[in-house]
């Protein structure tokens, strides 16, 4: 191939034919680095600058060898509550028996043992279901002996401990402001799961407590730590795609479990005796105990935020993080429940299109929940488009001033940052999807390491050192107004409005 049309790949192309557990062992640095050295000049004398200085971002030793033990506590051990305890390095006693082998732990544990000790302690639990619960207070680590875990009958008893520093917070959407807002007046720093809250009115309350308190408040958007879009960010501010008019993004599952109707472990364990349906209500209007609202909780409006809380939220942080979009100034939604009638009351189908006139652009979001292609974010610039998740393609656009002495074959793209696609741990649609949406692994200083693991660190260091987290409550409150101005704009069928110097939406 001709030089100008040779694909860009620097991320990872030898592991191209390893299995998803064995990147974590993968050792070759020297040369990743040196095959990435060798291609800068060409990509650079492509997109028509002069370096790219994401790439060489250094992974900073954590502040726990100086600093003092962190002691945490988890509300809401649920699937997502055990998956953030399995990266920082605890699990169940059941799950830790069925990925070891022969005195050894799988890859996906190893990697996770081989992480850098960040020097907390996982001293508290809580859950609505007695169930999670139980299995919380018995989770061990990973890497050292850990004293026993506390199990607490409420988030209100765990945040009034004083042995507790900082809590983990993984609970169904409805609840997440009032935990939040009660932990930081408790003076708990907090990593909370997204979305940030259900309504703009909690957005605004949240966000002025927790400035208020100090505390160190991380939102859970784990791709904040991607490279990909690191490098993104990058580009578009030196240029490469020129003036951007539009983005396009999506969510696309076609399966009663992508749609949030499944069976949930342990649930033929759960009644009106083992779980305290009133906590788990919260503020909603009391109603009789309801076992599939209380674990498909995300299929009613009352407790979930719909598909726009659920996946478009992953989406728009992760474009906000690239072009600093901000809140829009209006928003315009339609769609409907066609296919799973009788299951709440959230869209199956949903289109919405966010307005930022003074930016002189775009997003148009579109999600479907009965088909299930995958297609990655893309930006719209007069010099090209960017496709965008876990990997980036430019593609130079037809009429490029950039590029015109750029050759380039129709549907090629002129650069290509590459992640390994083999992810075979992982074998359904929808968790391929998530992978290469940017949910998993990211490669920074030679090294490749689970993106969760590194937002979580960030967060426990800066609770030490009084640093900025990179999914703050600034950015939070971005994420929370402007996927609830789209759901406002779906329910009443109407354009909504940002009014920014009240802070509230306007509707019609």
């Amino acid at each position: 191939m001709k030089k100008n049309n040779i694909l860009r790949r620097d991320f990872l192309k030898g592991l191209s034919a390893l299995p998803f557990l064995g990147w974590f062992a993968f050792g070759f640095k020297d040369n990743i680095t040196r095959e990435i050295t060798k291609k800068q000049p060409d990509y650079h004398e492509v997109l028509k600058i002069k370096q790219l200085d994401s790439p060489g971002e250094k992974l900073i030793p954590s502040a726990a060898v100086n600093g003092k033990r962190l002691r945490f506590g988890l509300v809401g051990n649920g699937w997502r509550g055990e998956q953030l305890m399995h990266t920082l390095s605890y699990a169940h006693p059941e799950t830790i028996e069925k990925n070891t082998s022969n005195g050894k732990l799988s890859g996906h544990f190893q990697q996770f043992v081989d992480n850098e000790d960040l020097n907390i302690e996982f001293t508290g639990v809580c859950d609505t279901f007695r169930v999670y619960a139980d299995r919380g207070s018995a989770f061990q680590s990973l890497k050292h002996a850990s004293p026993p875990v506390r199990m607490y009958e409420t988030y209100r008893e765990m945040i009034a401990d004083d042995s507790i520093d900082a809590i983990i917070i993984a609970t169904p959407d409805h609840t997440h402001a009032q935990i939040a807002m009660d932990a930081a007046k408790a003076g708990k720093h907090i990593y909370l799961e997204k979305p940030m809250t259900h309504t703009i009115e909690e957005a605004v309350e949240l966000r002025n407590v927790v400035k208020e308190t100090g505390v160190v408040f991380q939102l859970g958007h784990e791709n904040r730590q991607q490279m990909s879009f690191k490098i993104a960010r990058e580009m578009y501010r030196k240029g490469v795609l020129g003036d951007v008019t539009l983005v396009r993004t999506n969510t696309h599952r076609n399966s009663p479990d992508g749609a949030w109707i499944r069976k949930r472990p342990f649930d033929d364990l759960a009644n009106a005796e083992t779980v305290d349906w009133k906590e788990f209500l919260g503020k909603a209007a009391w109603e009789p105990f309801d076992k599939r609202k209380y674990f498909n909780w995300q299929r009613y409006s009352q407790f979930g935020t719909s598909i726009t809380g659920n996946n478009f939220s992953h989406q728009y942080d992760c474009i906000n993080q690239v072009l600093d979009l901000g809140i829009p100034d209006s928003v315009v939604a339609l769609g409907g429940q066609y296919y799973y009638k009788g299951h709440g009351d959230i869209p199956d189908v949903l289109n919405a299109v966010f307005h930022y006139p003074e930016r002189g652009l775009a997003i148009i979001y579109d999600a479907s929940l009965k088909h299930g292609i995958y297609r990655p974010s893309q930006i719209l610039g007069s010099e090209a488009r960017m496709d965008i998740d876990r990997e980036i393609r430019i593609f130079k656009d037809n009429g490029s001033k950039r590029y015109k002495d750029i050759e380039a074959h129709p549907g090629e793209p002129i650069y290509h940052y590459e992640a390994n696609k083999d992810v075979d741990a992982f074998t359904s649609a929808t968790a391929q999807a998530y992978i290469a949406g940017g949910y998993g692994p990211t490669f920074i200083d030679g090294q490749v390491i689970d993106a969760t693991y590194l937002h979580l660190k960030e967060w426990f260091d800066a609770i030490r050192t009084g640093g900025k987290t990179s999914c703050n409550i600034d950015v939070g409150f971005e994420e929370a107004v402007t996927f609830n101005l789209a759901n406002l704009a779906y329910s009443h069928k109407q354009t909504v409005t940002w009014d920014k110097i009240n802070e509230k939406a306007i509707i019609g």
